[in-house]
């Protein structure tokens, strides 16, 4: 990927005087268009490139200037965007000019006559009208990672269309030594979105209908199971028995991992994220004052704006590379955040009306939604922002908050003009409201009006930049208007067609980028049609509502039903505008339950999804649109308008009729079988409070600012220079300088290499693979020398870079780097040197791989770059998840540790959630979360890239379930319901297992669990069959077809989904160099089990396990000295004593009385003391090196059990309540004290001598 260090578009107005700063011109080819191709007729070196294409649209040829000369004419037939383009080779990060003699005639509209940069936005000032030969300028600075330039003269620009003719002569760039004064510089760094040569990016050479199709299928017949399963069918009563916060805080975060994935998978829309992307680096480098009068194509209105502002600051505050993964991440994340938003609000909003099964499942049809999780994590566009005002409007007129109302609804038009297509409505809605209400009504609807406005208003004051009213065109007339109002207007009708990729009714009659002039039906044209349609679509909506509106989802119902008749019948129309119909109706659903609703959500979801795949396949590639590309297009079009026919009769069924198909047809039979009133109390007080929603995201957001801190840096020299036997550099230096040492940042290959200075002094350095991804100081200390030679001697070496440093610790600036004369690989020189900002002052963790980072993560970097694995004594999976951050981050220390340290923060609240199920009571839930938060064992091995912490993370997920399991039983609750955490312990145990195989030792816990279950559920049948009750004997009968199926769903769940998750962990081995298949990925198996079975090698800090609980010996992972005089850095992994000493015996003592029987037995003390057993244990047998953070994954049931003591002892004695909170304290205390030894803070040696409380502690080494 591209790396980019700051991105600002701005038009050049004139080219000032400033010749003397110039260097020679660069050379192009036939600059002054004098040489015609044969085979083309284009001028010899240029390529052309077009937004309309075929006949009848442009020309392009080359003519004869008034004096004879030759120049170049580009002949817009229609409005349109043509360019005549020319790649020519640039250094990165330089200043360049491009001039060009230019010459309008009856150039009318967008970007007029220009000179740009292609896909950079960066364009100098328009030439409209008509007018006699000027030059146009524009003047930018190269990207430092760009190697050429694409350069155009243009008519036109991107959404900025422009019909005329324009003459071009004499093209000219030049290299600028410095920008002239007063003069604006843009940036011509170009993103590399929709490139074909991106991992992400689709094949432009094909449309993949089928696919598109299938997929489409396949979300329809999962649409389907939704409906028969959740929707028609009654439920069985048990979604409403428990709480359901963990369930949905699974969804909500695979949801967003889905998302996450999809951004890597697909890099946006290119020219959206484009766009997007280079107005946040604009607007986080200038601010909105001059944003719209610079000259750069900028088609959005304020409002969203300020969110790209946000973005784009916290990308620069990150130093994210513009252009990759990251940022591209980061500028789609505001849309990401608000899919998951819908599907909460929807969540909440069914769990009051409908069964939490239900509610659950609505949550999941829209979390989960392909149309909206492709939009948001793979197109990267901004729907669901919109669409989220525009139901918080809604919500607010139908609470009675009418200026508020207003204000959202204005905050609503600034971010996206499409919400003005909702307005009729809701004016008619406040007219009505008014008759209603009367008098007092109307002074605040005015209310909402004038606040509407001054939202409109003062949000753009920021971005006016001194353009106050404008000349603005309306039905024909013309007035003086405030600025952002054209832009608003601008907006919704930049693009002047019937159906801008809208499958909707004109498409499905051929008007897809038909002009909406053009004639549609009986000479009347498509505008003049969708007029029409538009207003009886207003005035329909409005005769529903004023029919229906005594029911509270009237509203939602007909604004929904006038979007969605907008963009089916209407001009103008893109294919994402059907996005918030889905959120509107799925909303409608759970007001009015009426399964048809559900339906036409499932429909409106395949049309999008088909929709937006076809029109993000041919963005790039307008050639896809042919005879596959019609037949999609006329297919999702009857999908669309036959949706929208169904909805519209269902609309007016339900508000004009009064008539509904309802759901869930089976509630009343249902009601026998609700919980008594002690089960009531007792589920209330395990529910997920207000109170718990803000001390767990209280104490997960404290904890994640303190896990995230410090974690590492984003800089890292990337670029490798590899060598082998033989070749070398001279690397001359800037000065003549004393050296102090020689630094490299080495990478995977392992050999000798000789450095030698201009006195004759040498010394042999071997890399070897413990200097890999770190700064090592190599040598050269004492040197008097300008220039070092480099040869390799032995083997193959692999450099980022080389650093060198004077006697008084100063970086040491290169001059040159050359290859050796006799050597191989000339261009690559370079590659030893070109990253000199990233060398830090001193290696430190922050800069560099420590412990078993060497193994992990280099393996991480491998599977993402398709090598051969060097890391194989456990399974891959948690590799993959370190592999993402790599990808998103890039290969430095912040993205080899970033995925590790958010599962390590998402244990915070699973194990409060976990707690609060165990207890039901909010404060323990805190203690207990709070004390494995601050644990340093949790927060050290959290931080360093090694799988350990996604074991633990699958582990307390696995036993979670596995308690939700223990605690049903099938003959009450129902069988289904108690499958569903049966399955999900075990999809959990499949992905432990396939990031480390300590998760099978808690597998066997698993079983033990289940078999106890399964076996209490043998006796109650026996008991119950032989009693005379038959109400109970009923209640059992079906014990043996329930025990049968529930095995075999354990044998789908514990050994064929494990298998397959396990497989699939795989992956990276199949698709690297070597193409593993089954034989090897089962060698790989034999030779982990040898592995760890027959190690016999030894280790300094290494222990036994009977050592753990007391804490006896700390694993020392880092030491840095190099900080200053008197003071180090270090990193240990050990338990806080406070928790692991008091924990440890708690849990000895809790076992103690549960053998002797004098403590209330509950499950979950059961359950508790099972995983203890299954993580401890089986390390008792293991005779091989082992250390202190194989009880990581024991420490959190150590927590758990040691809270039931305290609960116990608190029920017993009242006065001890205040113990927990000391506890708490105390650990955070220790925590604060021994920081500088678990994170790397730089402290005094005298003080971190004195943290080695025991003699077996050592934090320094001496």
């Amino acid at each position: 990927m591209h790396k980019l260090k700051a991105v600002f578009f701005a038009f050049i107005l004139l080219m000032l005087p400033a010749l003397a700063l110039a260097d020679e011109p660069l050379a192009l080819t036939n600059a002054d268009f004098g040489e015609v191709g044969l085979a083309d007729g284009l001028p010899l070196g240029w390529y052309a490139e077009s937004w309309l294409n075929g006949e009848g649209q442009y020309t392009i040829e080359r003519t004869l200037d008034e004096a004879g000369g030759p120049a170049l004419c580009i002949d817009n037939l229609v409005e349109n965007d043509v360019r005549l383009c020319q790649r020519i080779p640039v250094e990165g990060g330089g200043l360049y000019r491009l001039s060009c003699e230019a010459r309008p005639e009856n150039v009318v509209g967008g970007a007029g006559v220009n000179v740009s940069v292609v896909d950079s936005l960066a364009a100098s000032e328009p030439l409209l009208g008509s007018g006699d030969w000027q030059t146009i300028s524009l003047i930018g600075r190269a990207d430092d990672s760009q190697s050429e330039l694409a350069v155009c003269v243009r008519l036109g620009g991107y959404g900025s269309l422009s019909a005329g003719r324009a003459y071009f002569r004499n093209f000219r760039i030049e290299k600028l030594d410095a920008a002239p004064a007063g003069v604006d510089v843009s940036y011509f760094g170009v993103a590399v979105a929709g490139s074909t040569e991106d991992a992400g990016a689709h094949n432009v050479n094909e449309l993949h209908g089928g696919a598109m199709a299938v997929a489409t299928l396949l979300v329809a017949a999962l649409g389907a199971w939704l409906y028969k399963a959740y929707i028609v069918l009654p439920g069985e009563g048990e979604g409403e028995k428990r709480s359901a916060n963990v369930q949905l805080g699974l969804i909500l975060g695979l949801a967003f991992l889905l998302r996450c994935a999809l951004s890597l998978l697909f890099y946006g829309h290119s020219t959206d994220i484009a766009c997007f992307m280079a107005w946040a680096n604009t607007l986080a480098e200038n601010g909105p004052g001059a944003f719209y009068t610079s000259g750069m194509f900028a088609d959005y209105p304020p409002g969203y704006m300020y969110v790209l502002w946000f973005t784009g600051s916290l990308a620069k505050w990150l130093n994210l590379s513009y252009g990759g993964a990251g940022y591209v991440l980061l500028t789609k994340m505001p849309a990401i955040l608000c899919d998951l938003g819908a599907a909460y609000l929807v969540f909440r909003m069914a769990d009051k009306r409908f069964e939490r099964r239900v509610a659950l499942a609505l949550c999941c049809a829209v979390a989960f939604n392909p149309a909206m999780a492709f939009l948001s994590g793979g197109w990267g566009q901004i729907d669901q922002v919109l669409t989220l005002l525009l139901v918080l409007t809604l919500w607010l007129f139908l609470e009675n908050r009418l200026e508020l109302c207003g204000l959202a609804y204005g905050v609503a038009i600034l971010v996206k003009p499409q919400a003005l297509m909702a307005g009729p409505l809701l004016a008619a809605a406040y007219f009505i409201k008014i008759k209603d209400q009367g008098w007092k009504t109307a002074l605040r609807t005015l209310w909402a009006v004038l606040l509407a406005l001054g939202a409109i208003l003062l949000l753009s004051l920021p971005f006016g930049g001194g353009q106050g009213n404008v000349e603005l065109s309306l039905f024909g007339a013309t007035f003086q208007g405030p600025w952002v109002l054209q832009k608003l207007l601008g907006t919704a009708t930049s693009y002047p067609y019937a159906s801008i990729e809208a499958f909707n009714l004109f498409s499905l009659f051929g008007g897809n980028w038909q002009n909406v002039d053009a004639p549609f039906v009986f000479s009347i044209s498509y505008g003049q049609w969708g007029t029409a349609c538009i207003c009886l679509a207003v005035l329909f909506s409005i005769w529903m509502y004023i029919k229906g509106r005594k029911e509270r989802g009237c509203l939602a119902l007909c604004t929904a039903f006038l979007l969605a008749a907008l963009f089916t019948l209407g001009q103008y129309m893109h294919e994402r505008y059907l996005f918030p119909v889905l959120l509107l109706i799925l909303i409608t659903f759970i007001y009015y339950g009426d399964r048809r609703l559900f339906l036409c959500f499932v429909f409106f979801t395949c049309s999008l999804l088909l929709n937006s795949l076809a029109a993000f396949m041919v963005v790039k590639d307008t050639a896809l649109r042919g005879e596959e590309y019609l037949f999609i297009t006329r297919l999702g079009s009857a999908l669309t308008v036959a949706a929208f026919a169904y909805f519209a009769w269902a609309c007016y069924d339900i508000t004009v009729k009064r008539r509904t198909s309802p759901a869930f047809e089976g509630d009343r039979r249902a009601a026998d079988i609700r919980p008594g009133l002690d089960a009531q109390k007792q589920e209330k007080e395990a529910r997920f409070t207000k109170r718990d929603r803000l001390w767990c995201g209280a104490l997960t957001g404290l904890y994640a600012l303190v896990a995230l801190l410090n974690l590492g840096t984003l800089q890292a020299p990337e670029t490798a220079w590899q060598a082998g036997k033989g070749e070398g550099v001279t690397i001359r230096l800037e000065r003549e300088a004393t050296l102090s040492s020689i630094r490299v940042f080495g990478g995977l290959y392992t050999g000798t290499s000789e450095f030698t200075d201009d006195e004759g002094n040498f010394f042999a350095y071997e890399e070897d693979n413990g200097d890999m991804f770190r700064w090592v100081k190599i040598g050269g200390e004492g040197w008097e020398t300008g220039a070092v030679t480099l040869r390799v001697t032995e083997g193959s070496v692999w450099f980022n870079e080389i650093a060198f440093f004077d006697e008084g610790g100063n970086q040491v600036p290169i001059t040159s780097c050359e290859a050796l004369a006799a050597a191989p690989g000339l261009a690559d020189a370079a590659l030893l040197i070109d990253e000199q900002d990233q060398v830090p002052a001193a290696p430190s963790y922050l800069n560099g791989m420590y412990f078993d980072e060497l193994y992990h993560a280099r393996t991480a970097y491998e599977h993402l770059h398709g090598l051969v694995p060097y890391e194989n004594s456990h399974p891959p999976l948690g590799k993959v998840f370190i592999m993402l951050g790599v990808a998103l981050f890039g290969m430095n220390t912040f993205g080899w540790r970033i995925a590790g340290t958010l599962f390590g923060i998402a244990m915070v609240p699973i194990l409060y959630l976990f707690a609060k199920r165990l207890f039901k009571r909010s404060d323990y839930a805190l203690l207990c979360a709070g004390l494995f938060a601050f644990d340093f064992m949790h927060f050290s091995q959290t931080r360093i890239a090694t799988v350990d912490v996604f074991g633990v993370f699958f582990i307390l997920l696995m036993f979670y379930f596995m308690h939700e399991y223990y605690c049903m039983n099938f003959f009450t609750d129902g069988l289904g319901a108690t499958l569903k955490p049966l399955a999900w312990a075990g999809v959990f145990f499949g992905l432990g297992a396939a990031s480390k195989w300590i998760c099978i030792y808690a597998g066997g816990g698993l079983a033990v669990i289940f078999f106890t279950s399964l076996g209490q559920r043998y006796m109650e049948y026996r008991k119950q069959i032989r009693s005379g009750d038959v109400k109970k004997r009923a209640q059992v009968a079906r014990f043996w077809r329930q025990a049968v199926l529930t095995l075999l769903w354990c044998c789908l769940f514990y050994i064929l989904v494990p298998v397959c998750i396990y497989l699939a962990s795989y992956l990276p081995y199949v698709l690297s160099e070597m193409h593993y298949d089954l034989g090897g990925i089962w060698n790989f198996q034999k030779f982990m089990f040898d592995y760890h079975s027959n190690l016999t090698a030894t280790h300094p800090y290494e222990s036994p396990w009977w050592q753990w609980p007391l804490n006896l010996r700390p694993v020392w992972y880092y030491v840095g000295y190099d900080v200053r005089a008197g003071y180090a850095s270090t990193i240990s992994a050990f338990g806080n004593p406070a928790v692991w000493w008091a924990c440890s015996l708690g849990t000895l003592i809790l076992a103690v009385r549960l053998i002797l029987g004098n403590i209330r037995r509950e499950k979950g003390m059961f359950v508790l003391m099972v995983a203890v057993c299954a993580n401890y244990l089986p390390w008792v047998l293991v005779t091989r090196c082992t250390f202190a953070y194989h009880y990581f994954a024991t420490v959190p049931f150590l927590i758990l059990c040691t809270g039931y003591l305290l609960l116990e002892a608190e029920a017993r004695h009242p006065s001890i309540a205040p113990l927990k909170w000391l506890w708490l304290g105390v650990s955070i205390a220790l925590f604060a004290l021994f920081y500088p030894v678990i994170s790397g803070l730089a402290a005094p040696d005298w003080f971190i001598h004195w943290l080695e409380w025991l003699p077996s502690w050592t934090f320094l080494g001496y």
